[in-house]
């Protein structure tokens, strides 16, 4: 599918890229044993769905455990169960949230690191415009050097016009 020594700069794309959500790109993707691919953007509401479950499970079974206990203890860690999923499910959707701020700046990162190739491109690209200015400047002026050489021969070449536009102008 890909060099394994190139990076994802080099190829023009990046990690995660829209087009590695189609179904046969995220199998390939899960048998990238060198991690060339980021699977965690299209992993993540997998994740977080488990992760709400796991807690809601871990919550589940703490209040089971404490009804085993004494039944009053049961009631308050029931009574209490609400709250700590809230603020567990609050604490996973940070730390998810901070993942992908993570994968983000990793991308402009990773967009970044093209930049001096593309430069240097750049560079090149005005070094070949400012030679064709260069050339054009030149011709410009030896077309204009000819004209200030033909300029006396062009007035001269006007002159027997002008004499016969007068003539012509004064006989009517």
């Amino acid at each position: 599918m890909t060099d394994p020594h190139s990076s994802c700069t080099n190829r023009g794309q990046y990690p995660g890229a829209d087009g590695d959500l189609a179904a046969g790109n995220m199998l390939k993707n899960f048998a990238d044993w060198r991690f060339n691919r980021y699977l965690t953007m299209q992993l993540l509401p997998l994740f977080y769905l488990l992760l709400i479950l796991g807690a809601l499970a871990v919550i589940a079974g703490l209040v089971a455990i404490a009804f085993y206990f004494s039944p009053m203890v049961g009631l308050i860690a029931a009574g209490i169960s609400p709250f700590v999923l809230l603020i567990t499910i609050a604490v996973i959707r940070a730390a998810l949230e901070y993942l992908i701020m993570a994968h983000r700046i990793m991308r402009i990162i990773e967009r970044m690191d093209a930049l001096p190739r593309q430069v240097a491109d750049l560079s090149h690209r005005v070094d070949g415009i400012t030679q064709h200015v260069d050339q054009l400047i030149h011709r410009v002026d030896d077309i204009h050097d000819a004209l200030m050489h033909a300029r006396p021969v062009l007035s001269a070449l006007s002159l027997p016009r002008r004499v016969l536009e007068r003539l012509s102008g004064q006989r009517r």
